[in-house]
């Protein structure tokens, strides 16, 4: 093992998104987050979104996040200085009355202390 990835052994990134909808009186929530060990070159996929670690040094983790409304990937930066960051906070909304409609998507990166979970 690396010394960069021995220095990393003990995080986590934790990717989630949280997806909400309402439409005609009815509302819809999806939530859920997927953990990735941090190494060197990672390249994972899991539920459509994809995680790159493109550089990985003492102090950041330089990556590319890609999922169906990123597909030419979010460049990004994080590090323990800034253990968090937001890859996607869009909302929309309109209509009225009964024809009211409301949409968000709040998607964010972060670093953690591993606890133990697998990737």
């Amino acid at each position: 093992m690396s010394d960069i990835n021995k220095k990393w052994s003990g995080y986590i990134l934790r990717l989630e998104r949280e997806t909400r909808e309402y439409i005609y009186e009815s509302w819809y929530k999806h939530f859920w987050n997927e953990v990735y060990k941090i190494k060197d070159g990672l390249d994972k996929d899991s539920r459509g979104e994809r995680i790159k670690i493109n550089e990985l040094t003492e102090d950041t983790i330089a990556f590319t996040f890609y999922d169906e409304k990123a597909s030419a990937g979010i460049d990004g930066v994080i590090s323990l200085a800034k253990p968090k960051v937001c890859l996607r906070n869009e909302s929309a909304q309109g209509g009225r009355n009964e024809y009211a409609w409301s949409r968000s998507d709040y998607v964010t990166l972060k670093i953690e202390a591993d606890q133990g979970q697998e990737s």
